[in-house]
């Protein structure tokens, strides 16, 4: 009996935390769109106030956030638009290169082949 009682409050206590994974993932849609329209001023604004819901409800960053925003001036990274994406080999893995064309900021992923 006591287990259903702790798993009501454990779901209870993941609702605002799935509603803040949701809102962030609206922000960071609206971000791309303003990015597409040219204002990089609102797309930073919507990536820091889904950085900040983040951090507030203690979550780790979606996927998203940490490959497709620039950690340096936390604009979103559309390839051809604000990044440019280069691929280089090596024997064991292929590296993902990825600069930010506003601020320089250099990301590299490293994949398995």
């Amino acid at each position: 009996m006591t287990k259903g009682c702790s798993v009501r409050k454990a779901r209870r206590r993941d609702v605002p935390r799935d509603i803040a994974l949701e809102r962030c993932a609206i922000l960071y849609r609206l971000a791309v769109e303003e990015t597409m329209k040219g204002d990089l001023s609102r797309a930073r604004k919507y990536i820091e106030l889904g950085m900040r819901l983040l951090q507030k409800y203690r979550l780790r960053k979606p996927v998203y956030y940490r490959r497709w925003v620039c950690e340096n001036c936390h604009i979103p990274l559309i390839p051809g638009l604000t990044t440019s994406v280069r691929i280089r080999s090596t024997r064991t893995h292929v590296i993902v290169v990825k600069r930010c064309s506003v601020c320089g900021w250099i990301n590299r992923t490293p994949l398995k082949k």
